[in-house]
């Protein structure tokens, strides 16, 4: 095999690992203007790619050709924003949620979530605390004009899809999470300085908001118990490893180990995560967070004492943030 026909092997092969099949063949007859069999041409190496051919396939498809072709000498990232400047909240949800499916297609595949905040694929399982965040991140990076936080029924379809996509993509991986004390801080911050600046239209949205956060306490607890997490898609439930480190809270990351590809993706909350497939960078991130879960303790499972100490201290700041909340809508 000569190196013309080796190297553009290689650049298909890289896409297949991330995309099926019948996608690439439509995506390159449609790119470049090809029939069926002439697209299959190109993919199996018989007949070259031009350079602008190369490049605008690469683009298509989000791939880093210094990646792909110079692995051990470049670190690439891809930002979601990139190719979606114009994006709203939905969209880019929906985008997220597609970078979970392409994970879903090797078996054997594991997560490893070093978590800043509480994981937020627990908080879209909760109504009125997905609906909070979402107008918070609609202000904050794409609406004009003030903070608005209502119950919005027109999302009620959104949210239960997005409901779904969560637990057939993320649930569907045996996944190691590393927790901190104060995962929920930022989010009591947040309800409590729009109750001052009111931003909610309703004391009986913060009511439901409050509810959410402790029926979400109480179902942490209970997969921490089990060490397990159920999946609508398999009908054993799936391993799950809770750690708690009491040194410090840090960037979120997500270590993605797969068959044929390896994937760290930083900062993975709304809307300025980096990805990056880079075997390096990954196996650089996965050696730090190991060191990080050897100084953790675990609590899923086993760990009854540390688990109950760990609780004990979320319910205690959730009452402080409850009686804080109820003081302040008190005078409302």
């Amino acid at each position: 095999m000569d190196s013309q026909t080796l190297l553009q092997t290689k650049f298909f092969n890289k896409i297949g690992a991330l995309f099926p099949d019948q996608t690439i063949v439509t995506a390159v007859m449609e790119l470049l203007n090809l029939r069926k069999g002439a697209a299959y041409k190109r993919m199996n190496g018989e007949t070259a790619l031009t350079t602008e051919q190369l490049i605008l396939i690469a683009n298509h498809f989000n791939i880093s050709l210094d990646n792909i072709f110079f692995g051990d000498k470049f670190i690439s990232f891809s930002h979601p924003f990139l190719y979606a400047q114009k994006a709203k909240s939905v969209d880019f949800l929906s985008l997220i949620t597609g970078y979970l499916e392409t994970l879903t297609k090797e078996e054997s595949s594991e997560l490893i979530y070093l978590s800043n905040e509480l994981p937020f694929f627990y908080y879209i399982s909760k109504k009125y605390i997905f609906t909070f965040l979402y107008s918070m991140w609609n202000h904050l990076h794409w609406e004009e004009g003030g903070l608005r936080i209502a119950n919005v029924s027109r999302l009620d379809s959104e949210i239960e899809k997005f409901r779904t996509d969560i637990s057939t993509y993320y649930d569907n991986h045996p996944v190691t999470e590393i927790w901190n004390p104060t995962m929920f801080t930022n989010l009591y911050q947040q309800i409590i300085f729009c109750i001052t600046i009111k931003a909610f239209d309703s004391n009986e949205f913060i009511q439901r908001l409050i509810i959410d956060i402790e029926q979400l306490i109480d179902h942490l607890r209970e997969i921490a118990l089990q060490g397990k997490r159920h999946s609508q898609s398999k009908e054993e439930p799936i391993d799950l490893k809770l750690y708690i480190n009491e040194f410090g809270s840090y960037h979120n990351v997500i270590l993605h180990k797969g068959e044929s590809v390896n994937s760290t993706f930083l900062g993975f909350d709304y809307p300025h995560f980096i990805v990056t497939k880079n075997n390096q960078f990954y196996t650089y991130a996965y050696s730090w967070i190991d060191k990080i879960k050897q100084r953790s303790v675990l609590i899923s499972g086993e760990g009854f004492q540390q688990r109950e100490v760990y609780f004990e201290k979320l319910k205690d700041q959730f009452l402080t943030f409850k009686a804080k909340v109820e003081k302040l809508t008190s005078d409302l």
